[in-house]
């Protein structure tokens, strides 16, 4: 069954009349549209209805899929052409996704369609994403694999005196080099006590030799995202960060060892958690172990303490990510991209963890 099938089954299931998608890369996922501006009104029955503006005419023709097309006039904005070709007249029921839409939009629909009641649906469209046809997994797999090269390929030009930027941006050269789309979202390269954040963009500081360098970052291939992390050392560095680093990356392994199809998503990241509290550091990770992996770099599931509701499943895509952050010294994280299978999980990232000293 289709993507699109799929998700009609469920709008009819649940009782709506249509489902209105406004998050492009949901709309990206169904229809392969891969623009900036559209809409997408998934009825029960009948075909769905895609709407652009004129920019994308000539591109519509090659992409979009399992859609009906209309290109609004120059002058007039989608919401004016929902109205004008009354679009919902027939509905009574009209879903929206919860989480993706603007006040502003809501505002319309509310006041234009005063006959329609607007029923917000929430990871309606998620849920359908989180399981992987193996065909996505190929795609994500490429991504981790073209990832892989880059880390090998940057880590020669890891040296004293060289910027984070400039590291920051001999990844993003090397990801389309070795055939990535583009970079998955801002690359981090943390060095020194800028290591403990963790989301440490890359800054104008100069590397020096004595301290730990987390590089964080992902490439788009076939519109699938990877995701990896790995942490450095540039010459010797202090006993407590080699300590944490080895904590860090027990933990993460750890969890690898036990995801598995039908576990929750929280007692993959308790796995984690545990080990670096039994260790004296649970304070010091303060973040998720994981998140869900595919057209976005932040999916469902969340694997987090807050994650009890959410069942690995097999063909789920999820990052295993634990970390150690110490602020005025330095932090470790380690992550890799897995496949959740029936017997145990199937790790896309290869690149060594054992810690890289420069």
């Amino acid at each position: 069954m289709s993507r699109l099938a799929k998700l009609q089954k469920t709008v009819k299931d649940i009782g709506l009349d249509a489902l209105l998608i406004t998050h492009l890369p949901h709309i990206q996922y169904l229809v392969n549209y891969s623009g900036s501006n559209g809409l997408l009104i998934i009825p029960a029955q009948g075909k769905p209805h895609f709407f652009t503006d004129f920019r994308y005419k000539a591109q519509v023709k090659t992409e979009v899929v399992g859609a009906k097309v209309s290109i609004i006039d120059r002058d007039r904005t989608i919401p004016d052409t929902l109205v004008e070709k009354q679009l919902f007249s027939d509905y009574d029921h009209l879903g929206f996704e919860k989480n993706h839409i603007s006040y502003s939009m809501y505002d319309f629909l509310r006041t234009k369609f005063r006959h329609v009641k607007l029923d917000p649906q929430n990871e309606i469209v998620e849920k359908l994403i989180m399981i992987k046809s193996e065909d996505e997994i190929d795609a994500i797999r490429k991504a981790a694999q073209i990832g892989d090269m880059v880390y090998d390929k940057v880590i020669p030009e890891i040296k004293p005196g060289v910027t984070e930027q400039d590291i920051a941006a001999e990844i993003a050269y090397q990801t389309r080099k070795c055939g990535g789309e583009r970079e998955a979202f801002t690359i981090i390269v943390a060095s020194g006590e800028r290591s403990a954040l963790p989301h440490g963009a890359a800054s104008s500081k100069k590397i020096r030799k004595g301290e730990l360098i987390t590089l964080d970052f992902g490439c788009v291939y076939k519109g699938f995202n990877s995701d990896m992390t790995r942490t450095v050392a540039l010459g010797k560095v202090s006993t407590e960060l080699q300590k944490i680093y080895e904590i860090v990356r027990a933990a993460q392994q750890r969890g690898i060892d036990k995801a598995v199809a039908g576990m929750s998503a929280r007692d993959l990241d308790t796995v984690c958690r545990d080990y670096i509290t039994l260790h004296g550091y649970g304070s010091k990770f303060g973040h998720s172990t994981g998140h869900g992996l595919g057209i976005e770099v932040h999916e469902l599931p969340k694997v987090s303490q807050r994650g009890e509701r959410y069942k690995l499943e097999p063909n789920m895509v999820v990052t295993i990510e634990p970390g150690i952050y110490l602020d005025g010294l330095g932090g470790v994280r380690i992550e890799d991209d897995v496949v959740i299978r029936r017997e145990g999980c199937e790790v896309l990232t290869t690149s060594p963890k054992e810690l890289r000293v420069l």
